[in-house]
């Protein structure tokens, strides 16, 4: 049983291995710039709630929803970064 195991591991790893990306670096592009765009949506709206608090939204939520947003904002700027980074030089 465990060598029938290690074998289905070892196909999946190969199937894993050699199959295509399931995101291009264009379609990796458009996403990052979606995810820097919500992070920044999400973090104006921490701002609004923390200058126009009302009953509805605490000061505490504002804060959080500022904090993950900027959360969301530098995920999408690593995403980028690293999207950069894997492209080839075609320049050369």
């Amino acid at each position: 049983m465990q060598q029938k195991v290690r074998r289905w591991v070892g196909k999946v790893r190969r199937w894993l291995a050699n199959r295509p990306p399931l995101m291009g670096p264009e379609s990796l592009a458009v996403v990052t710039e979606d995810v820097r765009k919500l992070g920044i949506g999400a973090m104006g709206a921490g701002v609004l709630g923390l200058f126009a608090p009302s009953d509805k939204i605490a000061l505490g939520d504002s804060v959080a929803l500022f904090a993950l947003g900027a959360i969301i904002w530098v995920t999408g700027i690593m995403l980028h970064a690293l999207n950069e980074r894997s492209r080839p030089d075609s320049e050369e």
